[in-house]
């Protein structure tokens, strides 16, 4: 189980160990899911499925997609585990392939709920799904001053607070630490928060974000540009 002393390696160690505990309840869920898709008549379709490893006793959220009928054979799956800190709920996302990690702090979940969801009514845990239920990965980018100066006009933390790198995803632009196969989501802006000049300066970024699902999905999605 993940546990408040735990180190982020030892959170990315724990998440990526038990994920292997899972097959079983995964294999449920895509039947499960198979039979969703295959009675709708609408897509994309989206569900999710709460799921607790056995032996560690971890919380996992699964979400599975289809964009389209066919889809029921191999849907988008991605996965995140919930765990609680003294200071509140993070979230891990294992990206399997890439033997990486993403952690997103309460910090950033605050952040989403002012300027992404902007809802105070919706409790912690289901904005952390409503969150994961709409992203579709993300394309990043070493920080440069450029996009330092754009971090620190929203933020008030520290000037030596590390940032080292940038990304653009389906819900906006969010900012994070690198350490090493780790990493650290500290917060988010919504294109709307930007001036015309400072969209300038994620026009890239945004832009290979784009090309990057439309070779992985070959499908239209929504997003927050």
């Amino acid at each position: 189980m993940i546990v408040p002393s735990m180190t982020v390696q030892e959170i990315h160690k724990e998440v990526f160990e038990d994920i292997n505990n899972l097959h079983i309840k995964l294999e449920e869920c895509c039947l499960d899911f198979k039979k969703y898709v295959l009675k709708a008549s609408h897509y994309p379709l989206t569900k999710s499925y709460n799921l607790k490893s056995g032996k560690k006793k971890n919380v996992f959220i699964v979400d599975l997609v289809a964009n389209k009928r066919s889809d029921w054979k191999d849907p988008i799956l991605s996965i995140h585990a919930l765990y609680s800190r003294p200071e509140g709920k993070y979230a891990v996302a294992p990206t399997i392939d890439k033997g990486l990690s993403t952690i997103y702090p309460p910090h950033f979940f605050q952040r989403v709920r002012e300027r992404i969801i902007k809802d105070t009514s919706i409790s912690s845990e289901d904005l952390m799904k409503l969150y994961f239920k709409n992203d579709w990965g993300f394309v990043g980018a070493v920080i440069d001053e450029n996009y330092k100066s754009v971090y620190h006009s929203f933020e008030t933390s520290s000037k030596d607070e590390k940032i080292s790198f940038v990304a653009a995803t389906s819900q906006g632009y969010c900012f994070g630490e690198r350490q090493g196969n780790v990493n650290i989501i500290k917060t988010i802006v919504s294109e709307d928060m930007l001036f015309e000049n400072q969209k300038l300066i994620f026009s890239k970024l945004k832009n290979d974000f784009k090309e990057m699902n439309a070779q992985r999905y070959g499908t239209p999605f929504p997003t927050k540009f």
